[in-house]
């Protein structure tokens, strides 16, 4: 059932709140206007809420903004894959707002206005109706979020921002042509409505149907950061603030996967990507990713360049979910989108606290600080463990999906992928939580004694745990509804509706 309603617009234009505060309010007001930034952050993620039993009934609000030309329209949709994206957004980024609060030190006004705009554009990504709409929100969150990797303005901080633009500026191009080829080759039709695709044998031929496809795959592959194209992730992290790289990772990867679940599901569909075999070199290239990108975490000495690549290789769960066309590995791939979200935005935040309180950066020199930051390493501890897939965490529950996935779609091979991505996740983590509480300097028989009283920024603080206690809870209660297995439990029924 499908409705008009103003309400995707109210949520997305919500965290506009915080540029007119900014404006409004004097400098001198420091608290009063940051804390009122949060507010805005809150009503965004209130406004979304609010359709929470829209999305779960499967019913879609829509709201058009402008027509450009016949067929290409700038329209809100709210389904519910992109309700469920959306919910993504507006949590994490309220959590990172308040984390904000206290760590943020300098250039304040720059920062929280563009970590608002920055909301509202991803927010118009998950509202998309079309890929046109899509494209024009996706491409306005890339020069919304290049100044949240800029901010330090050191010369790595610059470089790293440069890179991320070129990239991004690159990718856009790439994402331009295809929207192009999808129009002509698609019947006009560039809609997110049809769960079985637009494209099809009887309008393209097999080779266009493949360039359409994979010129998508490598215009998001940039965002979502598919080797070999995810060059600029381990600069972009260790160089923005930590808030900032939570939702570099939590969210905005995440725009690039969510732009492939677009063309998955709704331009081309399962069944067509089936007879294209299109599935296979797509699957290759997520698997690639996995476990080289866990290969590389490996060699890294900086935390949140370690957390960075460890990013790359966790996203790409959510694309072989997508590369498997079965039922469990679709949905292991859409709850995964959460699932991580929770997990890495959690011990990015974790590395901003060490920072902090410590000024350590690199894991090598961080030898008992279990012991001087009790409370954040174990949060950090937890979504580390979760990370590796152990239970009870949504990152187990996401890789029994995944991998009964690929069972059901006869590639058992996707089995040995994952046990060795679970191997290497093991082999990066669980060394700096040796490093952490099993290491220290100093004598030996001088055992340090845990410093409870440092871990006093309940702004940093209760992010951090809050997210730590969300990767516990959501898998243990995999299936209440409002969590991530309710929104794609949906969304799956309509892709295999048989």
């Amino acid at each position: 059932m499908e409705k008009n309603s103003v309400m995707p617009l109210v949520a997305m234009l919500l965290p506009w709140l915080s540029l007119a505060v900014i404006i409004a309010i004097p400098k001198q007001r420091r608290a009063l206007r940051l804390w009122l930034c949060v507010l805005g952050s809150a009503a965004a993620f209130a406004a979304v809420l609010s359709m929470a039993g829209d999305a779960l009934d499967g019913r879609v609000l829509t709201m058009n903004i402008a027509s450009v030309v016949e067929g290409i329209e700038i329209t809100l949709r709210m389904d519910t894959l992109g309700y469920y994206f959306a919910l993504v957004i507006s949590f994490i980024w309220l959590l990172a707002t308040v984390y904000s609060v206290r760590y943020i030190d300098h250039k304040e006004n720059r920062f929280f206005a563009f970590f608002a705009l920055c909301e509202s554009f991803l927010m118009g990504c998950a509202f998309s109706a079309n890929m046109f709409t899509y494209f024009i929100f996706y491409e306005m969150m890339t020069f919304g979020s290049y100044p949240l990797i800029v901010h330090e303005e050191t010369a790595i901080a610059r470089r790293a921002a440069y890179k991320y633009l070129v990239y991004a500026i690159c990718a856009g191009t790439v994402l331009f042509f295809a929207i192009v080829a999808h129009y002509f080759w698609g019947g006009g039709d560039l809609s997110f409505g049809h769960w079985e695709g637009v494209m099809s044998l009887e309008t393209a031929s097999r080779a266009a149907l493949m360039t359409v496809f994979f010129t998508y795959l490598a215009g998001f592959g940039v965002k979502a950061a598919i080797m070999p194209l995810h060059g600029w992730v381990p600069d972009a992290h260790p160089a923005a603030p930590s808030p900032a790289s939570a939702v570099l990772s939590g969210v905005i990867l995440k725009a690039g996967a969510f732009g492939i679940m677009r063309v998955v599901f709704n331009v081309f569909g399962v069944d067509l990507l089936r007879e294209l075999k299109a599935y296979i070199p797509f699957a290759v290239l997520a698997s690639v990713t996995i476990v080289m990108a866990s290969v590389f975490a490996l060699t890294q000495d900086n935390l949140k360049r370690r957390l960075a690549y460890s990013s790359i290789g966790q996203v790409s769960y959510i694309l072989l979910g997508l590369a498997l066309l079965a039922h469990d590995g679709e949905l292991g791939g859409i709850m995964h989108l959460a699932h991580h979200a929770l997990m890495k935005g959690c011990l990015f935040l974790c590395a901003g606290i060490i920072l902090v309180k410590t000024g350590k950066k690199n894991i090598s020199e961080m030898k008992g600080i279990g012991y001087q930051l009790p409370l954040t390493m174990i949060c950090f501890t937890i979504c580390a463990l979760a990370m590796m897939g152990t239970p009870p965490s949504v990152g187990f529950i996401s890789k029994w999906l995944l991998g009964s996935g690929a069972l059901q779609s006869g590639n058992p091979v996707y089995l040995i992928v994952l046990l060795v991505s679970a191997l290497l996740n093991a082999a990066y983590f669980l060394p700096i939580v040796y490093t952490a509480f099993f290491q220290w300097e100093g004598e030996e028989e001088e055992h340090p004694k845990l410093q409870w009283g440092r871990e006093t920024d309940l702004e940093m603080l209760v992010p951090v745990v809050v997210l730590a206690v969300l990767v516990l809870v959501v898998g243990i209660w995999v299936k209440v509804p409002g969590f991530p297995h309710s929104f794609a439990d949906v969304v799956v029924k309509l892709i295999f509706p048989h």
